[in-house]
């Protein structure tokens, strides 16, 4: 039990890692926007608002920061009591 701290620190710090190289494998396929003149305006619309929600990688990276968080204060709180 001694040793969860760290263990849930190193799984964070993985888990960082982990969704950094999902996410820039992610963004591999996203290309160019091809804009015509042709197009309409709410097709261009669409096409730039495509991308802006919030990627798998970016949320296990969101996931390791949080579990580095429960790292550090539970040894904080463990020192103190």
């Amino acid at each position: 039990m001694s040793g969860a701290p760290w263990y849930l620190l190193a799984g964070g710090i993985a888990l960082i890692i982990i969704g950094f190289f999902w996410d820039a494998i992610g963004n591999l396929g996203s290309g160019r926007r091809f804009i015509h003149p042709k197009m309409s305006d709410e097709e261009i619309e669409r096409q730039m608002n495509e991308g802006e929600g919030r990627s798998l990688g970016g949320l296990v990276i969101l996931l390791g920061f949080l579990a580095i968080l429960v790292s550090v204060v539970w040894r904080i709180v463990r020192f103190f009591v």
